[in-house]
């Protein structure tokens, strides 16, 4: 990702580490959040990633559009967990701060929950099996 500065002369160039890191921390101290989905793209591209000297963090991506800059996070999340309210406090949090941190105003966050984690059990709750239960009844 490429940022120019006020001064034609000057360039910042943004890695997607930087971007990544600024969102991971904005994720990690939500509320209701458990941990990153990490699913097997991830783990091939980690591996990739590693091979050419690259970070990556898990269950995160960026994506680099011409109309904008997305960001996909894929996690878990804690039962009960108010997924509508923390999808927009994700949405809004990371935005703030990559406005704040690397003035970037166009920002399109994507928040995808992989699985619901009931506190004291060991397996994550099945997200399709428990909304195919609810419209059985």
């Amino acid at each position: 990702m490429e940022k120019e500065a006020t001064n034609e002369s000057n360039r910042i160039e943004i890695s997607d580490a930087v971007i990544l890191d600024i969102a991971w921390r904005a994720i990690a101290g939500t509320p209701g959040f458990h941990s990153m989905s990490s699913r097997f793209y991830d783990g091939v591209m980690d591996e990739l990633s590693k091979n050419f000297g690259q970070k990556r963090i898990a269950g995160m991506n960026v994506k680099h559009k011409k109309e904008c800059l997305e960001i996909n996070i894929y996690i878990n999340v804690w039962y009960g967990t108010k997924m509508g309210d923390m999808a927009r406090e994700l949405r809004s949090t990371i935005r703030e701060q990559m406005k704040l941190m690397l003035d970037l105003d166009n920002v399109r966050v994507d928040v995808h929950f992989e699985n619901i984690y009931v506190q004291g059990e060991e397996k994550a709750v099945d997200a399709d099996k428990e909304s195919l239960d609810e419209t059985e009844e």
